[in-house]
């Protein structure tokens, strides 16, 4: 039985339960300052997730991801995400260039909450732009792959939650058609023996290519030693 499109339905599902807080926080925010504190409340939850899930926040409880796959997709010509984006120095950079900004704005605008706000959602909006900008001639996700709040996401769940490949895989490459960050996890299929945790800590552990593999060669792993193929 094709379990898949009920996957799809659901995560679309949740992912209409916060997609509407950027457009509120990005248009709202230029009237209401204050809702521009939802930036930093959004990156807190989203490192915070990674302790345990790695990059569970990003997809479809991030408001922006959520966007992204709701809204952004419809435009997007949905190309392969540029090696750059992926590249750890250029992720490096992006985020040292947001710190910079906030580190240097925020005392500025101190102690008026209202221009703190401002800040956060200067920041939110040009970002946003960014992501729409380069979303819509590559692939609608790409801003995920050089979030900042990704990356620290990245490092701090390594081994969070991984997701393995058996040795049953046939490389049909199916779970590339619906992996929303084109993770290419045919690739670490084992020869023989056990699962092998692929360490592509990128995923957004959406299981959605689990759904997808015809051989349920996919699960994730529990910190605990638990597998599961349906766990998300």
């Amino acid at each position: 039985m094709n379990t898949l499109p009920a996957a799809i339905k659901k995560r679309s599902a949740r992912q209409f339960l916060f997609f509407w807080i950027l457009p509120l926080a990005v248009i709202g925010g230029w009237r209401f300052p204050i809702l521009g504190y939802l930036l930093p409340l959004c990156m807190i939850a989203g490192i915070g997730i990674a302790f345990f899930k790695g990059r569970y926040w990003c997809d479809w409880l991030c408001p922006r991801g959520s966007s992204w796959d709701l809204l952004l997709s419809r435009i997007s010509l949905k190309k392969r995400i540029p090696l750059l984006f992926r590249n750890t120095k250029f992720k490096i950079f992006i985020m040292m260039v947001m710190m910079t900004v906030l580190f240097t704005q925020l005392p500025r605008a101190w102690p008026s909450i209202d221009g703190m706000g401002r800040v956060f959602v200067t920041m939110l909006s040009v970002t946003t732009i960014v992501g729409i900008v380069l979303g819509i001639p590559t692939h609608h996700r790409n801003w995920c792959t050089y979030c900042p709040v990704g990356t620290m996401g990245h490092w701090l769940g390594k081994g969070k939650y991984p997701l393995m490949i058996s040795s049953s895989c046939n490389e049909c490459k199916k779970c590339d058609t619906v992996c929303p960050i084109q993770i290419k996890r045919w690739q670490y299929r084992p020869e023989n023996g056990d699962a092998f945790v692929i360490p592509e800590w990128d995923c957004l552990k959406c299981g959605l290519c689990i759904e997808a593999c015809p051989q349920k060669a996919l699960n994730f792993k529990t910190n605990y030693g638990g597998i599961y193929g349906k766990d998300f």
